[in-house]
């Protein structure tokens, strides 16, 4: 693959993925004027059954990303074609599981995560899962095989139908408006996919093939589990120590996390089937290090001081849009420096799963995410207000991320010097950004555009030496050259 094509992959992926944001966020901020906070906050938590029933797989779709790339370069597609069967038994079993557990919560503790809302919502959750399980499966095959043009128009028109099907309806069926187009948008999706991977078998195959696959992919599994509950506690907490107004402040934010996320997770999508072919010895490692490393040192310098402007605009255009959410402004600030952080160990930690360090990398999550718990738990029981939960969360991000940046820099990199190098440029830059955008806040009136317009001229002043210092041999210039001269090939 050229670093033409390469970039281009991460950029049509990027793109992809950020109008699908795009709508998510007109969905979000539509259902939050339309919903209040406390019935924002709702529809929050009843997400959290589907973000938990799409790691129904037990590790089985993980497998599948570590194997199916060196596979799929086999000339007998024999292989590939058991991997995907036993990846669709233990995704079965495992959503099967998740559905009883679910039950039995609706049984002994019905208002936990539904509140008011009748026992079909959390069904339709559960249906959702489901779906979202067999959009993974397809979107691995493609992405196996370099396709991720299909892969990421099927997501994209997954999140524009949805979203714009509840933008429509939210006002009429409040929450049953938003699950429904969500429902046949993924639907939508579903079938995109299956048109561009019909060979994908769709009966379930040997439980043994896919045991092998889930014990193959649990290291993976297991540390996007403590992902996962690392950046959901802090709505457990407000679950149980706030109310559903607070998580509706809280959720302004999440917001924010998804936006800032989105574009080192796009890089990671394109770069960890290379990474995971050349540890299979199909294609050089060196070389994938290598753009990994760059890929990870251009987001660093970069999004920060993207996100900085929208620290700054974030007070004047809530109380232009959302003025019942003013109250969760802090939150939202303090939560996009800790998406900032977190990004800084998305690439590297990626590049240690495809590798075979998953291990190590399940010990550091699982600390983190039992420190980012008990500090979450620890301030929402004292203080338990959007924005307190959110600066708990912010450090615990940090944390996470700096291990991920630690682990990953000795396999990256042969000396100490260049290590503390790649440490810095990781985190410095986001500090930087975010806490220059936390002074700047303070100056002036809060909600004039004028003196918003003046602190973003200020911070884009300041972040220059920032720029200078972390951006040099970065090859900005040259990777902006290559996005736009790349051509689409043949997929």
């Amino acid at each position: 693959m050229s670093s033409r094509k390469l970039v281009r992959d991460w950029m049509g992926v990027a793109a992809g993925q950020y109008l699908a944001r795009a709508m998510l966020l007109v969905r979000g901020l539509v259902s939050a004027s339309t919903l209040g906070p406390a019935g924002f906050g709702g529809w929050n938590a009843l997400n959290l059954i589907l973000d938990y029933g799409t790691y129904a797989s037990l590790g089985s779709l993980q497998g599948l990303d570590l194997r199916l790339p060196a596979a799929s370069l086999e000339t007998d597609p024999a292989r590939s074609q058991r991997l995907l069967r036993g990846t669709w038994s233990v995704v079965w079993v495992g959503w099967l599981a998740f559905a009883t557990i679910l039950g039995l919560t609706l049984l002994f503790a019905p208002r936990a995560l539904v509140g008011e809302l009748s026992p079909w919502a959390p069904m339709l959750m559960l249906l959702l899962a489901l779906i979202q399980l067999a959009i993974q499966l397809y979107v691995s095959v493609l992405k196996a095989r370099g396709r991720f043009g299909p892969a990421s128009a099927a997501q994209a028109a997954q999140v524009v139908i949805g979203a714009g099907l509840g933008v429509l309806a939210v006002g009429r069926f409040g929450v049953y408006g938003l699950i429904g187009g969500w429902l046949v948008g993924s639907f939508v999706a579903l079938l995109w996919l299956r048109w561009a991977a019909t060979d994908v078998p769709i009966a379930p195959g040997r439980v043994t093939e896919g045991l092998a696959l889930a014990r193959a992919g649990l290291p993976v599994f297991g540390f996007f589990t403590t992902s996962l509950v690392l950046r959901s506690v802090d709505r457990m907490a407000l679950l149980r120590y706030g109310d559903r107004a607070e998580l509706g402040y809280y959720s302004l934010g999440l917001l924010a996390v998804g936006l800032v996320l989105y574009l080192p997770e796009a890089a990671a999508t394109v770069l960890f089937p290379r990474i995971a072919a050349a540890a299979d010895g199909a294609l050089d490692l060196g070389r994938a290090r290598m753009e990994l490393a760059r890929g990870h040192r251009a987001l660093a310098v970069t999004m920060p001081l993207l996100v900085g402007v929208a620290m700054l605009w974030a007070a004047p255009v809530t109380a232009w849009l959302l003025p019942a959410f003013a109250a969760g402004v802090p939150a939202l600030r303090m939560l996009a420096i800790g998406a900032m952080l977190f990004a800084a160990g998305t690439l590297p930690s990626y590049f240690l799963l495809g590798t075979g360090h998953a291990p190590r990398l399940i010990v550091a999550g699982a600390f983190a995410a039992a420190v980012t718990a008990v500090l979450v738990f620890a301030t929402a029981a004292r203080v338990p207000h959007a924005a307190a939960v959110a600066a708990a969360a912010a450090i615990g991000y940090g944390l996470f991320a700096s291990l991920m940046v630690s682990l990953a820099a000795r396999r990256l990199f042969a000396t100490t010097a260049e290590r503390w190098w790649f440490a810095a440029a990781s985190f410095a830059p986001a500090l930087w950004a975010g806490g220059l955008a936390l002074v700047l806040g303070m100056l002036g009136p809060p909600l004039s555009w004028a003196a918003t317009l003046a602190r973003t001229l200020a911070l884009g002043l300041g972040y220059l030496p920032v720029l200078w210092a972390f951006g040099r041999g970065v090859g900005l210039v040259r990777f902006a050259r290559e996005w736009l001269q790349a051509r689409p090939s043949p997929a």
